[in-house]
């Protein structure tokens, strides 16, 4: 497939900031708007946006590093940005304008927001071949999600899932290890409160810990993840009434909140909070991302991971991916696209010091190094890139939206007793037919 030369509607700076502001009260999209950046075409450099910090920025920069130095001529310029929507915004500004760097991270979770709206290009994928990067080098699940209109749009670097962490410790003296020291499996709602049950015999506070008070993503993440398990279907049409399979909805929020008992899960903590439970040995396990794995494996020595387990019949993990894309460019030079491309399929080989943070890379030949083979807990938890399920394909879902605040506000309630798990479900929804009736500002 050769590089898409296919014009797309002009979409302006003015009318994406008018939509944005315009939905802002449903959406608190805006943010500082600071100026757009200039495209490195011509300049013989290739800019790059992302939005990570701490570990996991200087991982980056130790990404690029490599790429540049088996490649001396080129010549990047990185840039990092707030993570949050702030981040989502000066992107699409930049793209309207034409004026966008050549490439930028996106959660996968955040393309039904943008290629829509041509404020992405699509991946030539004999360019990517010529890198030596193909559609069979990663999991179909995770390589469909980057599809826009049966084309390439995102370039998949990691699975990022919300996972279960265990104190190997705590799980052996409640005598819940198999022979290979990895956690009994746990198959059914039932066998998870009975684990945590154990598990909180052994701490004498609770089993396991989460974190949802006042938190503005985790229990989306918890429920969505567990109703895609129930095979429950959904149906989110922009202008239409959203619609959810309420029986299933309704068996996950009436098991969640079983487990909220006091004991083998507490039904008051914020994520802090939660952390803290974990780390500081009063619970046994947490439900959370595996971006905490650097903080936890710190605390905890004999620290055990694994994908969320299978209660209801479907294997299926809540997820979101970290991507590259192409902003759209008024003027694309092909010599910095073509170096573009070898850029980032560059960082993708570089998956194994990506890995270390927690991450699963995506690019499937790095989980046969010796370099992942050999990371744990991280190998224990990497099957769980197999099933991810991601937020629905609408311009208002996706990683720090709107959107996953309102849901888990509406789930929270429900998980400390404010609201019955009818009334969560009505919640959810209503606020979901508000977006839905929204106008996209791009």
């Amino acid at each position: 497939m050769g590089h898409d030369p296919t014009p797309r509607t002009p979409v302006s700076r003015r009318s994406i900031l008018q939509g944005l502001l315009g939905a802002g009260g449903l959406l608190a999209a805006g943010g500082t708007l600071a100026g757009c950046s200039t495209s490195a075409a011509g300049r013989g450099g290739v800019q790059l946006w992302d939005l990570f910090s701490g570990a996991d920025g200087a991982k980056m920069r130790s990404m690029i590093q490599s790429v540049t130095t088996a490649a001396p001529d080129l010549s990047v310029r990185p840039v990092t940005l707030a993570w949050g929507s702030p981040y989502y915004t000066k992107l699409a500004m930049s793209s309207a304008s034409g004026k966008a760097p050549e490439t930028a991270i996106m959660h996968v979770s955040r393309l039904a927001g943008y290629a829509p709206g041509g404020l992405l290009e699509p991946f030539d994928l004999d360019l990517l071949a010529e890198q030596g990067i193909t559609e069979q080098d990663f999991a179909p699940a995770v390589w469909q999600s980057c599809q826009y209109e049966g084309r390439l749009y995102a370039l998949p670097l990691d699975t990022h899932p919300f996972i279960a962490f265990y104190n190997r410790d705590i799980a052996d003296e409640a005598g819940l290890l198999t022979a290979d020291g990895t956690l009994q499996p746990i198959t059914s709602p039932d066998a998870m409160i009975d684990t945590a049950t154990r598990l909180a015999a052994v701490t004498g506070a609770q089993g396991i810990s989460f974190g949802h008070v006042l938190d503005t993503g985790q229990s989306w993440r918890l429920f969505w993840g567990l109703y895609a398990q129930t095979g429950g279907d959904y149906s989110m049409t922009v202008g239409s009434p959203a619609s959810i399979d309420r029986d299933k909805a309704r068996e996950v929020i009436e098991f969640l909140v079983r487990l909220m008992d006091g004991t083998a899960m507490a039904d008051n903590l914020n994520y802090p909070g939660a952390i803290s439970a974990f780390t500081s040995g009063r619970t046994g396990m947490i439900l959370s991302g595996e971006w905490e794995l650097p903080a936890f494996a710190e605390s905890i020595p004999n620290l055990g991971a694994m994908p969320m387990p299978t209660l209801f019949g479907t294997p299926a993990t809540y997820a979101d991916s970290h991507a590259w894309v192409l902003p759209r460019q008024a003027d694309q030079d092909p010599e910095t696209r073509r170096r573009t491309y070898e850029l980032v399929a560059g960082i993708l080989k570089q998956g194994g010091t990506w890995a270390a943070a927690g991450h699963i890379p995506a690019y499937l030949p790095v989980q046969d190094t010796p370099e992942y083979t050999q990371l744990s807990p991280q190998t224990e938890y990497a099957s769980a890139g197999e099933n991810p399920v991601f937020d629905p394909s609408v311009w208002f879902a996706g990683a720090g939206t709107e959107f996953q605040k309102q849901v888990s506000e509406a789930l929270s309630g429900a998980f400390t007793g404010a609201l019955s798990p009818d009334e969560a479900i009505d919640s959810m929804l209503s606020r979901i037919d508000a977006m839905l009736l929204a106008p996209n500002p791009t």
